[in-house]
């Protein structure tokens, strides 16, 4: 009893130093780029497209690394492969500050790129599904939550160093915390699995623990469901991310009011997180994932109509709290449906699935507009592409289904 409540105690210590590595890192990693856009182009002189290029680099290399990522940590202890992901991040900060050329910068935002890949989802959803059982959702749901909660901080940090001493200066603040708080927390309290397992060896655990082969996965329906559903989630996320505050734009509201709703489903994505988390724990995480995936399709619809204002509230309530849930409940459901052993390299597999519906999404989109077809057209498919994942996610089936439908192959 006494080892069972020391263990529980470590497992949320490990959720908190996971939440405050995900608030600094992929809060100021990925989601503050966007602040850095207009003062880049005011003095360095580089067009947008060019400019734009270089998140998606960012984007490219976080999806290529993810399988090496999920490779490692099924064979090496986490803590390792995150402390490396952090200093990458806070080292690729201290060089963009530097750059003057576009192939440094190019170079430096492929270096965040891995470090977030190393650092962030992957292989936090590795530590918190070995640490928790019952209450895997919750810690999940909690963890995750750093992500949007992040970026709304640290989007506000990033502008207002900006504005008193230069984007360059905003680059050195953002990386600070990285070498300075999330650094020192992982290598002090992050362990891939609990205390006292026969194996504690990653990969010598991982042929104690239930699961999957890689070769089984990728014969089983449940993974490519799961690839699914994340590709269709990504790619209305993605695209709705990037385009839903030119969208209102052209619907009539000026670009602070645009901005201020983006900042709201930020804020009530970093709610939504727990809260389905929890609801998974007492349902299953393939249940939740359809529910929280139908809701955001329904959001994006209601956004057809937000010219009301009314609308568009209720846009911000239903969409706001489902836009982030996915990123707590795939995990859950990979293991769930494809078990523990192989779980970093079955999850970096189909998050290349994630990558290509989060690069194809604004694209298709932009592309759409471009046309002259407008966003109506856009949405539509963008709610289209969530459906369809929910429908994804009901198709996906526990792990001894899967174990079953594999031995009979």
């Amino acid at each position: 009893m006494r080892f069972v409540k020391s263990s529980e105690r470590k497992g949320w210590l490990i959720v908190a130093s996971l939440f405050i590595t995900l608030f600094i890192v992929f809060g100021a990693g990925y989601d503050a780029s966007g602040v850095f856009f207009v003062p880049m182009i005011r003095d360095l002189s580089w067009s947008r497209t060019r400019l734009s290029s270089l998140q998606t680099a960012l984007a490219l290399t976080a999806g290529i690394t993810a399988p090496a990522v999920g490779w490692l940590i099924d064979r090496i202890e986490a803590r390792a492969v995150v402390s490396v992901g952090v200093a990458l991040c806070g080292a690729a900060f201290l060089l963009a500050s530097q750059a003057n050329s576009f192939r440094l910068m190019a170079a430096a935002y492929v270096v965040l790129g891995a470090g977030i890949s190393a650092a962030t989802l992957l292989p936090c959803s590795l530590v918190i599904a070995n640490w928790f059982g019952d209450r895997r959702g919750t810690a999940l749901g909690i963890t995750m939550a750093g992500t949007s909660l992040g970026g709304m901080v640290m989007t506000l940090v990033a502008a207002r160093v900006i504005a008193a001493a230069g984007w360059r200066a905003a680059f050195v603040a953002l990386a600070l915390p990285m070498f300075l708080v999330a650094l020192p927390l992982v290598v002090g309290t992050v362990a891939t699995r609990p205390p006292g397992e026969k194996n504690p060896n990653a990969s010598d655990a991982a042929l104690t623990v239930p699961g999957l082969d890689i070769g089984q996965a990728l014969r089983a329906r449940s993974f490519w469901m799961i690839a699914s559903a994340q590709f269709c989630y990504s790619f209305a996320s993605a695209g709705a991310t990037v385009h839903t505050v030119p969208c209102l734009i052209t619907m009539g509201y000026r670009p602070e009011r645009a901005a201020q709703v983006m900042s709201v489903i930020f804020g009530l994505a970093s709610l939504g997180k727990p809260i389905v988390g929890y609801a998974a724990d007492y349902l299953s995480g393939r249940s939740v994932l359809a529910i929280s995936l139908a809701l955001a399709a329904l959001g994006q619809f209601l956004l057809l109509g937000a010219r009301s204002a009314a609308m568009l509230g209720a846009y911000a309530l239903i969409y706001g709290p489902m836009s982030g849930a996915p990123l707590a409940l795939i995990p859950m459901l990979i293991a769930d449906s494809l078990g523990l052993k192989r779980f970093g390299s079955v999850s970096g597999l189909t998050g290349l699935f994630m990558t290509a519906g989060a690069a194809s999404g604004p694209l298709v989109a932009g592309w759409i507009f471009d046309q002259g077809l407008g966003y109506a057209v856009a949405y539509t498919l963008f709610v289209g592409a969530l459906a369809a994942g929910a429908i994804a996610a009901t198709l996906s089936s526990p792990l001894i289904e899967d174990e079953t439908s594999s031995s009979r192959a």
